[in-house]
C-alpha cells in the first residue's frame, strides 16, 4: 500500500494526470528515486472538486505502475485541489528532484503567446521550481540510448549548476558526462569547460568519466543532436520574470521543445 502525504522525508516528486505521458514520468521518477535511495511522492492536482474521485483512481494506478517498475521504492501519494502549477511548486520545496511529463508543441517555433508555456504546466514548473526538474517527452525516440548525461557549459552560474547536477546524475547512474561548450572557438571552449569543472569542485570528477566537447553549432542545436542518444540532457537556465511569472531562458526553452529525450532544467542557486 502506498503511503499518504502525512509521510515525511525527502523524495522524488512526480505529477500525474492519468495521461500516457504522466505514466512515462512515473516510470522515470521511480528509477530516479531508486538510484537516489529516496521515496517517490506522486501528486495529482484536481483543478475542480468534481475530478477528485478520478484523481484517487489515477493515484492508485500510478502507485501500481511504480511498484511494477521497482517494488522496493517507498511510494506516497497526495491528492490536492487547486492550481496544478502552484500545488506542484509547493510540493517541490521538499523534493530532491521533480519529474513531469509534457505535451510538447513539436518542432515548430511557438507563437509569442505560447513562448512562455510550451507544455504549459511542465514548462511553468521547470521555470519556477527551486530544485531540478526532469521533463519527460510524450514520445521518446526508439533508438537505443547510452548512459551519457549531456550538459551545456557556458561559464554562467546556471550552467555551473547544471554541470554539478549532471555529475551527480552520472555518479548515481554510472554514466558518462558529456560537457558541451557550443558556439565558441576550440581553445576558448575547452578552457570554459575546465574552469567550470574547477568551480563546481569536480576535482577528479568524483570517479565520473567526463568528456569535454567543443562544437561550433548553436547551443540548442548542439544539445538536441548530442542528446539524441543520451540518457538525459541537462540545461541550466537563468530564467526571467514575465507577465505570468517565471519564464525559461531561450536556450532551455528551445531544448525542451525539441529534444527527443528527457531534459533536466536546473537553476543557479537558491530561488
Amino acid at each position: 500500500m502506498p503511503g499518504t502525504d502525512d509521510d515525511v522525508g525527502r523524495a522524488v516528486l512526480v505529477g500525474v494526470d492519468g495521461s500516457t505521458t504522466s505514466a512515462k514520468a512515473v516510470e522515470r521518477a521511480v528509477r530516479e528515486a531508486a538510484l537516489r535511495g529516496a521515496a517517490l511522492h506522486i501528486v495529482f492536482v484536481a483543478p475542480r472538486t468534481d475530478v477528485r474521485e478520478q484523481g484517487a483512481c489515477v493515484l492508485d494506478a500510478a502507485a501500481d505502475r511504480a511498484a511494477r517498475v521497482d517494488r522496493h521504492v517507498r511510494v506516497r501519494t497526495t491528492l490536492r485541489s487547486g492550481a496544478p502549477v502552484a500545488v506542484l511548486l509547493e510540493a517541490a520545496r521538499t523534493a530532491e528532484v521533480v519529474v513531469v511529463g509534457t505535451r510538447r508543441l513539436g518542432t515548430r517555433r511557438p507563437r509569442p503567446d505560447e513562448a512562455v508555456a510550451c507544455g504549459s504546466v511542465s514548462t511553468r514548473v521547470a521555470a519556477a521550481a527551486a530544485v531540478p526538474v526532469v521533463v519527460v517527452p510524450p514520445v521518446e525516440d526508439r533508438r537505443r540510448r547510452t548512459s551519457d548525461v549531456v550538459v551545456g557549459v557556458d561559464g554562467s552560474a546556471a550552467a555551473d549548476a547544471a554541470l554539478a547536477f549532471a555529475l551527480d546524475e552520472a555518479r548515481v547512474t554510472g554514466g558518462r558526462v558529456v560537457a558541451v561548450c557550443a558556439g565558441a572557438p576550440a581553445s576558448e571552449g575547452a578552457a570554459t569547460v575546465r574552469a567550470a569543472l574547477d568551480r563546481v569542485g569536480a576535482v577528479g570528477h568524483g570517479g565520473v568519466d567526463v568528456h569535454p566537447l567543443v562544437v561550433g553549432q548553436r547551443p540548442p542545436t548542439a544539445l538536441r543532436e548530442l542528446g539524441a542518444d543520451a540518457a538525459l540532457t541537462v540545461v541550466g537556465t537563468r530564467g526571467r520574470r514575465g507577465p505570468s511569472g517565471a519564464v525559461l531562458g531561450p536556450v532551455s526553452q528551445e531544448v525542451l521543445r525539441n529534444a527527443p529525450g528527457p531534459v533536466a532544467v536546473v537553476h543557479a542557486g537558491p530561488r
